[in-house]
């Protein structure tokens, strides 16, 4: 049997070194250390580009949070450290980076509004709604706005924004069930009203425009429920 074995280099203090022989007719290269060490792993390239394709996502979603007015892709490729090329390499056009950003924004946010429990008294059900909805939207603060604008023209990022809204309108009809059960025919617009009450919108008028505190936006979110809740049913009398 004949075997030859070549070193291209040898270096010292554990550097790899590159080793090439033959045997049984066969060429093989290999990545050693020089003190002994496991060859190096060669990453996958799927595995590199799904790495990059996540940076590039984490790149656009902090932009989006640090800002108050949407990143050009230009400004994402040089936060990512990747050139713009790479960038719609991985994302067919910056409305499909959009939808990775929304999936990042769900693992990092979702588990801020829990589900409250409708078992609970009603005063209960209210605070904890309301407190909930205050962290939910101080964390997002930015990127909330940013994902209302870019909704207009990237329809990926509006049709995130419906289901995130459809499921915070769930957390609400099951929290306050029995309110909106007692409603009757009423119970579409009760629950239309609450969601107002809770919403981005709602909040953002209290905290940027009328320069309440969060603790005097969450006193007034919660009046607004409490007065909702109290007597869901219109009068008779004051239906036209």
């Amino acid at each position: 049997m004949q075997c030859a074995l070549h070193i291209s280099s040898l270096s010292p203090k554990g550097k790899r070194t590159k080793v090439q022989g033959k045997g049984k007719g066969r060429t093989m290269t290999e990545e050693v250390g020089s003190e002994g060490s496991r060859p190096a792993r060669r990453v996958p390239p799927n595995v590199r580009g799904a790495r990059t394709r996540r940076r590039i996502a984490e790149a656009a979603l902090a932009l989006l949070e640090e800002r108050e007015s949407p990143p050009t892709s230009r400004e994402i490729a040089e936060r990512s450290g990747v050139s713009l090329r790479l960038v719609f390499h991985h994302y067919e056009d910056l409305d499909a980076l959009y939808q990775a950003v929304n999936e990042l924004s769900v693992e990092r946010y979702g588990k801020l509004v829990p589900d409250v429990p409708a078992n609970l008294p009603l005063h209960t059900r209210i605070e904890r709604t309301v407190e909930r909805r205050a962290m939910l939207y101080e964390a997002i603060g930015n990127f909330g706005r940013n994902s209302t604008a870019l909704a207009a023209s990237h329809p990926g990022v509006a049709a995130a924004l419906r289901a995130v809204r459809s499921t915070l309108t769930g957390l609400l009809e099951h929290t306050f069930a029995p309110e909106i059960e007692a409603a009757g025919r009423q119970r579409r617009e009760l629950l239309a009203g609450l969601g107002v009450a809770v919403s981005l919108r709602t909040w953002d008028r209290l905290r940027r425009v009328e320069g309440l505190s969060v603790a005097s936006s969450r006193r007034v979110v919660s009046r607004m429920l409490r007065a909702a809740l109290a007597d869901p049913e219109p009068k008779a009398s004051l239906v036209a």
